[in-house]
């Protein structure tokens, strides 16, 4: 017996295996199906398996605005705010700032979502709803 899953198939003994016709395990599940068996479908992720792919959608939006200003990470930029002295403190103040408003909002919808009172949002909906960054000039 096999599984459908979105991006590989299993085995009944756990073994995984790509669709991809070079492989021997995917040429036995081709020939399982084609002699008239139907595979199982994976379960649906759940609320929380969900909500974490949708703050590392968050996640990226957020390292990228800050790969687009020249640091490697959110974490990076951020860590500015800690050097005074530094001419990129009042950039870090801001980074870090919208960091801690973007999860405040994220938090706010994934509770909203979970009560019921709105629907679940995709990545890029949800990404529409958080504050912008604002950098000083």
């Amino acid at each position: 017996m096999y599984t459908n899953h979105p991006n590989h198939i299993e085995r009944e003994d756990g073994v995984c295996f790509a669709r991809n016709e070079v492989n021997v395990e995917y040429r036995e599940y081709l020939a399982w199906v084609a002699a008239g068996n139907t595979p199982d479908e994976a379960p649906s992720p759940s609320l929380e398996q969900r909500a974490l792919m949708l703050l590392a959608g968050v996640d990226e939006h957020l390292n990228a605005a800050a790969r687009a200003k020249g640091y490697d990470s959110i974490i990076t930029a951020s860590l500015r705010a800690a050097l005074p002295a530094s001419p990129f403190h009042a950039e870090g103040v801001a980074f870090g700032t919208w960091m801690d408003a973007v999860y405040a909002k994220c938090y706010e919808v994934l509770a909203q979502v979970k009560a019921d009172e709105i629907a679940e949002p995709t990545t890029d909906e949800l990404l529409a709803m958080l504050p912008a960054l604002q950098l000083p000039t």
